[in-house]
């Protein structure tokens, strides 16, 4: 007897169990409600945790949901939209994602979505306690930023909308004319009021609220183009709209007038001005963006806030984790300089490496790998997934080759070199390096192509090195695209004496239209050529390396900074540690330690220890690894 098969649809817990398995670990944490009745009232909140990372769920009121909600956010941070099977987003045209987008409009200007368990519901719950005639007005980008079947709607119209959260705006606001006699968009601020609204709908708070105090970051932006980190505290009063609290202290005259990015760290977001938009009907024909008219495109970018959310920021900007959970309470939690550091440090390869290792001093990410049994810390393939999927873009391609091909190093070779003599020095150290390395005649060739969500190319790495095993051309030419990527970010989470590729090293690279936002070409270049040569050049005529390349060393350590009594207030020599580990294994001349902690720990035998003075790296890089982050800052600025 035949039988048709039905395609079952999976769902998010169920996706993750078949990527992941064993290594999904969820944690269900019990919630008590802001007032609870006669009897105790609990909620549910699920912690996931994943290999490369963890997410937070909203709060339920059973623990299923919130399992399931958990599962959900690490799928859309992972890049994977799951759809029912009548809801596939490859099958809906872009005509049918603008009729889903003002359908979902109505629905969520209805009596019915009021009452809903959604943490857009518990915006609109809010915006109704606004005075004046902010009350029941909704910004446009709070709908953009919060309700995901709009967002994925958006994304089948252009799937760069991840990256431009104003091209998101402007496409709910054209989708909006479709409800011209249900909803209208305000003259002064990018906000929804509904028409004739059911006053006897509208949700009214069942308890008092209380008041809520959370540390956030404040980058400003100066007139000379550089950025200004600033702890701040925010405080939000019941019955108060946190949005409105966030634009007051940007110099905003209300919520309506704030840009929220997507969710970046553990749920931290970046608030900044947004641009006002066009709101007659001439775009409405041809469809194309509504023009930015406001003078807040004039500012400055603002690099730092660009960088941390991949997205466009200008002028001054908040970095808060603050937001409404399902069930309608204000959920926030701090943000320190150490965690807004760590956030920056995670966006390049090197910093997702290094804080995979919980080593941001110590560790940085290796410049070859040599075999999978002596690598330390997650792949490079992992590393290149994980960046690409911060970074908006689609996963890397690979493709295998084993045709045998002449190495495209030897005709590199007859490129002309740099006449830096610090530079000569490196190239010559590093064709000596070559020369003892075995050529193999036939092996895996790996080449990468990274893309953009709209599929336009950003990357094509083709090494021309051969390998023996597939997985290790795979690897390696993961870690090389990566080398590639890092030298997009400034030297935040940089080693002032960490060598880097060469021509020489990558072989062959083509890249066009870069999609990293704030992030820019290092300015030095010239200074990392001059590094090359002190650290191949006379140092290693000086020292004795006991420990030869390859081999593995398990250390302890510790990292502290020190200020002369020179320099401090009091008089005094003054020590904080800002890094240690009883046990940490690296491989020695791969480049995955700190070149001066190498240097130091080749030279030592088994038991022995040392102690040795260098030049400190990057402030935010300190500061992003010190356990007490204020003390450190406060010893660096010599306020101590």
């Amino acid at each position: 007897m035949a039988c048709e098969e039905e395609k079952q649809t999976l769902t998010p817990k169920e996706i993750i169990h078949e990527k992941f398995g064993a290594k999904a670990s969820y944690r269900i944490e019990q919630v008590q409600a802001s007032s609870p009745p006669k009897a105790p009232f609990f909620y549910y909140r699920c912690h996931l945790q994943l290999p490369e990372f963890s997410v937070v769920s909203n709060v339920f009121k059973n623990k299923k949901d919130s399992e399931q909600s958990a599962a959900e956010l690490a799928l859309e941070k992972l890049g994977i939209h799951p759809q029912d099977d009548d809801d596939d987003d490859d099958s809906i045209t872009v005509e049918q994602a603008w009729d889903d987008i003002a359908q979902r409009l109505k629905h969520i200007f209805s009596d019915k979505f009021l009452s809903a368990d959604h943490p857009l519901a518990s915006h609109i719950r809010a915006i109704w306690q606004r005075d004046g005639e902010r009350c029941g007005s909704v910004p446009v980008s709070v709908i953009s930023a919060f309700d995901e079947t709009i967002i994925s709607r958006c994304e089948v119209i252009d799937p760069s909308v991840g990256s431009d959260p104003v091209l998101a705006m402007s496409y709910v606001i054209k989708a909006a004319a479709m409800l011209c006699d249900y909803i209208v968009l305000s003259s002064k601020v990018d906000a929804f009021s509904r028409i004739n609204p059911n006053y006897h709908a509208i949700v009214k708070p069942t308890h008092v609220g209380r008041s809520v105090t959370f540390k956030a970051v404040y980058i400003r932006c100066t007139i000379d183009g550089e950025e200004v980190v600033e702890p701040i505290t925010l405080a939000v009063s019941p019955g108060q709209y946190y949005l409105d609290v966030i634009a007051e202290k940007l110099g905003l005259e209300e919520g309506g007038l704030v840009l929220i990015s997507r969710t970046v760290g553990k749920n931290c977001r970046v608030y900044s001005a947004i641009s006002k938009l066009k709101t007659d009907n001439s775009w409405k024909a041809d469809g194309k963006r509504p023009v930015a008219e406001s003078s807040h495109l004039e500012k400055t970018q603002n690099a730092k806030a660009s960088l941390v959310c991949g997205q466009d920021v200008h002028g001054d900007a908040i970095v808060a984790s603050v937001g409404y959970m399902s069930h309608g309470d204000l959920e926030h939690d701090d943000v320190t300089l150490k965690s807004f550091y760590r956030i920056c440090c995670g966006v390049s390869p090197n910093g997702i490496y290094k804080l995979s290792r919980q080593a941001l001093i110590a560790a940085q990410l290796p410049f070859s790998f040599t075999r999978q049994s002596s690598w330390r810390g997650p792949l490079p393939k992992e590393i290149l997934s994980m960046f690409c999927r911060q970074q908006q873009l689609s996963e890397p391609v690979f493709t295998i080759s084993t045709t045998p091909v002449k190495p495209l190093s030897d005709l590199l070779r007859s490129f002309k070199k740099l006449k830096d003599s610090d530079a000569t020095k490196y190239n010559e150290y590093n064709m000596k390096r070559r020369g003892k390395e075995r050529v193999l005649s036939s092996g895996y060739r790996c080449e990468v192509k990274i893309l953009s969500k709209s599929q336009d190319l950003v990357l094509d790495c083709s090494p021309g090195k051969l390998y023996r095993k597939e997985d290790d051309a795979i690897q390696n030419a993961s870690l090389k695209a990566l080398s590639w990527f890092s030298s997009l970010f400034d030297d935040l989470d940089a080693d002032a004496e960490q060598p880097r590729y060469t021509s020489e090293d990558l072989d062959w690279m083509f890249e066009r239209n870069v999609m990293i936002r704030g992030a820019f070409p290092s300015s030095e270049k010239k200074k990392k050529l001059k590094r090359y040569g002190g650290m191949y050049g006379e140092e290693d005529k000086k020292r004795v390396q006991t420990i030869q390349n390859g081999f593995l060393v398990t250390i302890g350590y510790s990292v502290s900074v020190e200020v002369d009594a020179d320099f401090s207030k009091n008089g005094k020599g003054l020590r904080e540690v800002v890094e240690s580990s009883k046990e940490m294994e690296f491989e020695v001349g791969n480049g995955s330690m700190n070149a001066h902690l190498e240097s130091v720990v080749t030279q030592m035998s088994v038991g022995q220890s040392a102690c040795f003075f260098t030049n400190m790296p990057a402030e935010e890089l300190v500061i992003a690894a010190a356990n007490d982050s204020v003390r450190t800052r406060s010893l660096l600025s010599g306020n101590e």
